[in-house]
C-alpha cells in the first residue's frame, strides 16, 4: 500500500466495513436532517448524487425510500459492495470522486457527510466548484466540512491509518461563496452533541454543517 492520502483513506475504509456499518446505524448525526432539508426543496424523483455513500446506509438508502434517482459513490470497493446489497436501486461507483466525471447540469441535489475532509485540502475548492457545475440551477448540497486549519492530519481510526485535512469554518464558508453558491444554512455543531464516549471515533470532534444552493439561471427561474 503506499501512502498517499487516497490510499490511506481507500485501504481503511476497505477492513472497516463490519464494525463500521455498525457504528453507521447507531451514530447519531445531523445528517439525516440535512437530508430531510435537501430532499423538501426539490421537486418530486430528484435526480442525487452522493459522495461517500459508505455501506448504504442511512443515507442512500434513505434518498431512495423518498423517491430519488441516486448515483453513489465511494473510494472504497468493499464498501460500494455493501451498498449494491442493501440499495440495489441506486447507480454506484467506486474510486475518488475528485476523478469523477459527469455532464453539466446533471443532478438537482448533492449530499456529503463525513467524506470531504479526507480529502487533501488543495483539491477541496476545485471539487466545491467541479459539484456546483453538475448541479443544476437552483440545485441544492448539503454536507459537512471539519473546522480546524490543518493542511495535513494523519492518525488512526478502528485500528488502521487514516488521513484528514481541513481548513476553517471561515475559510470553508469564504470558498463557497467565491464558488458563486448561496449559503443557506451553516452550523457548528460537536459530534453526538459533546456526549460522546471517549472510545468513539468522533469523540471531541467538531463539524460545520452545511446547506448551499446554486444560483437560478436567468434565463430558466423554474425552480427544481
Amino acid at each position: 500500500m503506499s501512502d498517499t492520502p487516497e490510499s490511506i483513506v481507500e485501504y481503511a475504509y476497505d477492513n472497516i466495513t463490519e464494525w463500521y456499518l455498525q457504528w453507521v446505524k447507531s451514530q447519531k448525526s445531523p445528517r439525516e436532517r440535512y437530508t430531510k432539508m435537501l430532499l423538501e426543496k426539490l421537486q418530486p424523483s430528484p435526480s442525487i448524487l452522493e459522495l461517500g455513500c459508505g455501506p448504504g446506509v442511512p443515507i442512500l438508502k434513505m434518498l431512495l425510500d423518498h423517491g430519488a434517482q441516486v448515483t453513489a459513490n465511494d473510494i472504497s470497493t468493499k464498501q460500494i459492495e455493501m451498498a449494491r446489497v442493501r440499495c440495489p436501486g441506486a447507480k454506484l461507483i467506486a474510486g475518488n470522486m475528485t476523478a469523477l466525471t459527469f455532464e453539466p447540469a446533471s443532478f438537482h441535489g448533492v449530499t456529503s457527510f463525513y467524506t470531504l475532509f479526507h480529502l487533501p485540502r488543495l483539491q477541496l475548492k476545485t471539487l466545491l466548484s467541479t459539484i456546483y457545475g453538475w448541479l443544476k440551477p437552483g440545485g441544492v448540497f448539503v454536507f459537512n466540512l471539519a473546522t480546524i486549519d490543518e493542511e495535513e492530519i494523519h492518525g488512526e481510526f478502528l485500528g488502521y491509518g487514516m488521513f484528514w485535512s481541513s481548513y476553517d469554518v471561515d475559510k470553508n464558508r469564504a470558498m463557497l461563496t467565491e464558488i458563486g453558491f448561496d449559503v443557506l444554512q451553516v452550523e457548528v455543531l460537536h459530534a453526538g452533541d459533546g456526549r460522546l464516549e471517549e472510545g468513539d471515533p468522533d469523540f471531541d470532534a467538531e463539524f460545520m454543517w452545511v446547506m448551499v444552493q446554486k444560483k437560478e439561471s436567468p434565463d430558466d427561474p423554474s425552480s427544481v
